[in-house]
């Protein structure tokens, strides 16, 4: 039986009252294209980065930096491995969760652990449903909905393994769905390990203590300032963060065609169709479609051979 307990406290109030005054800033503000393309992936890029931090990966900045901005990988060992499952869970939230109609339910979330591990469920499945039920039947601000279902996870170590990062995907999939990743521009996370203390005796009070109000406030209080800083970004030059060679952002003819390509409803594309359109070779086109990719201008769906791409 579910016992979460929390209010919604004056502070917590002033908290979602900010919060949704800078998103509704951020969604009408026009940006360029090819600002927004770094923002996005700047976000995705820290989200990444400090949840792995956090999880204990043993990568530098740099390296995971490095992995991410690469068309093509060698040999990768288990942390590098983790850095590009955790990515792939990420755009499989945007894909299918951004302003999805319908309810989060156990499978969503087992489904995300299977992109970032091989962990296997601890508790029954009916477990997990019954907390994102009881979070989806009360008209709950998408901001207490994830920090809730963060913390909760947490308590409940559902799978064998990577309960920390399905905590923060869970949480991730309630933003993306209603709008609350702030154009997928938020990233959290990075609060949290701007001071890594607070962070700690915060989230160590939470899975302990009964009532969840002071963890929903830390969570908004959170959210809040990522949403200052992004609609900062958005009024003024920002010198550049990442230290990503200037070339990473540029597209050739080629894959300028394949994303006119892909502008039609429904089209699909893959790797076979690029070498026959572009008569080029398949390390070729792999190296298109994975860049396109990594910029964020494609989805991939499917394993091995069946591997297809649409656009975002």
């Amino acid at each position: 039986m579910l016992n979460i307990s929390y209010n919604i406290s004056p502070k917590l109030q002033a908290y979602l009252r900010e919060i949704e005054d800078l998103r509704e800033q951020i969604l009408l503000t026009p940006i360029s294209q090819a600002k927004e393309l770094r923002l996005r992936w700047e976000a995705i890029f820290n989200r990444v980065h400090y949840s792995l931090k956090l999880a204990g990966n043993s990568l530098k900045k740099g390296e995971m930096l490095k992995l991410l901005s690469e068309v093509r990988h060698k040999k990768i060992n288990s942390d590098q491995k983790a850095v590009l499952n955790y990515k792939e869970a990420l755009d499989y939230i945007s894909q299918n969760w951004q302003g999805s109609p319908n309810a989060v339910d156990a499978k969503a979330v087992i489904d995300l652990h299977k992109i970032i591990g091989n962990g296997r469920l601890r508790i029954p499945q009916s477990g997990l449903q019954r907390l994102l039920d009881y979070l989806q039947t009360k008209s709950e601000n998408p901001i207490i909905q994830a920090a809730i279902v963060n913390i909760e996870l947490e308590k409940m170590q559902l799978f064998t393994e990577q309960n920390s990062l399905i905590s923060h995907l869970a949480a991730d999939i309630f933003l993306c769905k209603y709008g609350y990743d702030l154009k997928g521009f938020l990233a959290y996370e990075a609060a949290w390990m701007e001071d890594a203390d607070s962070f700690r005796e915060n989230h160590g009070r939470a899975l302990s203590a009964v009532s969840l109000t002071l963890w929903l406030e830390y969570f908004a209080s959170c959210v809040l300032k990522q949403a200052e800083s992004i609609n900062q970004s958005l009024t003024k030059p920002k010198t550049q963060i990442l230290d990503v060679r200037e070339s990473f952002w540029k597209i050739n003819e080629r894959q300028k065609a394949t994303l006119d390509f892909l502008s039609s409803p429904q089209a699909t594309i893959t790797n076979r169709q690029i070498q026959k359109q572009f008569k080029t070779s398949q390390i070729t086109a792999s190296r298109d479609l994975a860049k396109l990719t990594n910029l964020g201008f494609l989805f991939s769906h499917g394993k091995g051979r069946s591997v297809y791409y649409t656009r975002v």
